[in-house]
């Protein structure tokens, strides 16, 4: 039996071709929909890209710019960005230098010639505590890659992200200069201070024996005033040395010269140099000294000017009727302690960094004592230093302040 062929009608087949023509206009259309979309989106993109590489060469063009060298670090301590001045100072070419590790490239050492292990280095500090680190100047040296070493002062800033540091940028700069310039100006200042010493010191003398009657008998009025001079007198003195023992300290000429000292009896004698004041504001002193400490090794003359500098602030910004304490001991026979503590003004939080900077006064003692020179703690800090010590404090504002002073406890040259 024969299958029975269907055949379609005429309408129907036209019909179906009519669509099948629709669905191409429509498939046409939507593809050229498409490829306009498709062209504009590479039209954003090219004009995205052209933007990029305008910032990027403007960046660029301001990294080539900046006088000071500049470079940044990724998160692996890699060296990912250097500009023309670091490539300068640093002796590296920027594409010898990118990729690499920061301790590679960078070498730095103290004063005295010693290497500075990384974990010491600002950018550590950075990466450890999140904050911006800048070193003070004449502090650290750089080591080019010819070997050419020079002074040089560093920021180093943490680069954070959602919370998390992704990496550091330094900036450094050369500050050969600006050594060349201070040693300069202490020099002026060591001739100056030496000039001044011969008249002060006349003047102290010739108005001393007037106030003794030495010349006649003078009226109450006229000691009044007499006695005003000499005070006067008497702290253009002790600028004019502390003046003399900046200009050592930066020329290098701060000597120390070990001798057997008696700690006590040395603390003893500063404090009592206090005592007018101390009675004149009402303050309550407390000593806490270990008196079986042994007379040991270290410079009596720079260690007086400590006691004088640390208990002279802690008197003159102590209110009236506070407290100071005075405490000497000896830790496991190895290292002095001293600590001078008072229940002072105390030193703002955001400037606790600068307390031992040259010149610096916190705000708050600014607006209380208006005759402090900004060196005592810098002196100080000199001091312990060049005698193998070591220096810091502790201080809430309005709460007072503790210095904490360690020395080395020695008993041989």
């Amino acid at each position: 039996m024969s299958k029975k062929v269907v055949i379609p009608k005429f309408s129907d087949v036209v019909s179906r071709l009519k669509f099948l023509v629709k669905e191409k206009e429509s498939l046409r259309h939507d593809l050229e929909n498409v490829n306009r979309a498709t062209q504009n989106v590479l039209e954003d993109l090219q004009s995205e890209k052209e933007k990029l590489v305008k910032e990027k060469a403007k960046v660029e063009a301001i990294m080539a710019s900046i006088g000071d060298g500049v470079i940044s670090i990724g998160p692996d301590k890699r060296i990912v960005v250097m500009n023309k001045t670091a490539e300068k100072l640093l002796g590296w070419e920027t594409k010898e230098a990118i990729g690499k590790l920061y301790d590679e490239v960078i070498f730095l050492e103290d004063k005295k010639g010693t290497f500075i292990l990384p974990e010491e280095r600002p950018l550590a500090k950075a990466f450890a505590g999140s904050i911006t680190t800048t070193t003070t100047t004449s502090a650290l040296y750089l080591l080019s890659k010819n070997k050419i070493k020079f002074p040089v002062a560093i920021t180093v800033s943490p680069v954070i992200l959602d919370n998390k540091i992704i990496g550091a940028v330094e900036v450094f700069r050369d500050i050969t200069k600006e050594q060349e310039i201070d040693k300069a100006k202490s020099e002026f200042v060591s001739l100056a201070s030496h000039q001044l010493r011969t008249p002060l010191t006349t003047v102290s003398w010739y108005t001393e024996m007037i106030l003794n009657g030495d010349v006649g008998i003078i009226t109450p009025e006229q000691k009044k005033y007499l006695e005003e001079i000499y005070q006067g007198n008497r702290r253009m003195i002790d600028l004019v040395n502390t003046l003399l023992d900046v200009s050592r300290i930066e020329m290098g000429t701060f000597k120390v010269e070990p001798k057997k000292t008696d700690i006590i009896m040395l603390s003893e004698s500063v404090l009592n140099e206090q005592r007018p004041k101390i009675e004149q504001k009402k303050l309550e002193i407390v000593e806490k000294f270990n008196r079986d400490i042994p007379t040991f090794l270290t410079d009596p003359r720079l260690l007086r000017i400590v006691f004088q500098n640390l208990l002279a602030n802690a008197v003159e910004y102590t209110p009236p009727k506070g407290k100071i304490e005075f405490f000497i001991s000896l830790q496991n026979k190895k290292t002095i302690l001293i600590k001078v503590s008072d229940t002072g003004y105390g030193i703002p939080k955001n400037q606790q960094d600068k307390i031992f900077m040259k010149l610096f006064r916190a705000d708050n003692i600014r607006e209380k004592a208006t005759n402090g020179t900004g060196l005592g703690l810098y002196i100080a800090k000199s001091v312990v230093l060049n005698l193998g010590g070591e220096i810091w404090f502790e201080s809430k504002e309005n709460k007072g302040t503790t210095f904490y002073v360690t020395l080395p406890f020695t008993t041989n040259l």
